[in-house]
């Protein structure tokens, strides 16, 4: 079973929306079973809360299936549980490394790394622009499902 765990600052809307995505396109490959998909934040601003609202809304209208969630911070021994750890931005990266350590075992990435375009994926809690960032993400987790299919 590969294990990813994608990680945003407040866990409250990119980090679900890469895990809800990333569960919905393994889903309709009849994979599940082979992924365990989780979501963290780097920060304690936002635990116990669940998807933000507008976040929510644009995984719904596109047909992404939302479950029930609550925020939680990435914890110290999550780096051995996950194989693949994706963030949304360096600077979780950053933080990632602060409470976990050194990426000894290389699993920590920026989602958008495997496009071939590597950059910080936009965030909507500032930038307003949910649909961008989904679009952001689910093109990070298609060319990341396509590298995990490759080298299976």
């Amino acid at each position: 079973m590969l294990k990813i765990l994608f990680v945003c600052y407040g866990n409250i809307c990119r980090s679900p929306m890469a895990e809800f995505i990333l569960k919905d396109m393994v889903k309709k490959k009849h994979m599940e079973q082979l992924f365990l998909i989780d979501s963290v934040a780097t920060s304690n601003e936002e635990l116990g809360n669940p998807v933000y609202p507008d976040a929510k809304e644009v995984l719904e209208k596109h047909a992404i299936f939302v479950e029930e969630r609550k925020a939680r911070r990435i914890k110290k021994e999550d780096y051995q549980k996950y194989d693949y750890i994706l963030v949304m931005e360096e600077s979780n990266k950053e933080d990632v490394l602060q409470i976990c350590g050194k990426d000894t075992e290389n699993k920590i990435y920026c989602l958008l790394d495997f496009t071939g375009i590597p950059k910080d994926i936009i965030d909507p809690w500032y930038s307003r622009n949910f649909e961008r960032a989904y679009e952001e993400i689910e093109w990070g987790c298609q060319k990341f499902l396509e590298y995990v299919e490759e080298n299976l």
